[in-house]
């Protein structure tokens, strides 16, 4: 199992809020077809600010970032807990393709 952490900053141009937006969708999309878990927090993963100085201002966004940190150690220790007392991975049947022209 593979798990992966999307969060976003600005960097030393300024915010990049749309482009990270944006990468952040489609990735999403591709985790939640391949069957890997993706860990959530209280609102988007970012942070904002022109500067450093400016993100460690970003309340807000600091907390959010706090519980995904959270969030995703909590998944990775159940994941290892299961692991440790018998709980086996999903097994998945063989993937079907449909092709709906016919």
């Amino acid at each position: 199992m593979k798990t992966l952490l999307i969060n976003g900053s600005p960097n030393e141009k300024g915010c990049t809020y749309t482009a990270l937006h944006e990468v952040e969708k489609t990735l999403n999309k591709y985790f939640t077809i391949n069957n890997m878990p993706v860990v959530s927090s209280q609102y988007w993963n970012q942070v904002h600010g022109f500067t450093p100085e400016d993100v460690m201002k970003d309340e807000e966004g600091l907390q959010t970032m706090r519980t995904l940190g959270e969030n995703m150690v909590w998944l990775l220790n159940s994941i290892e807990a299961g692991r440790k007392n018998g709980v086996p991975a999903p097994q998945y049947e063989e993937r079907m393709r449909t092709h709906f022209i016919r």
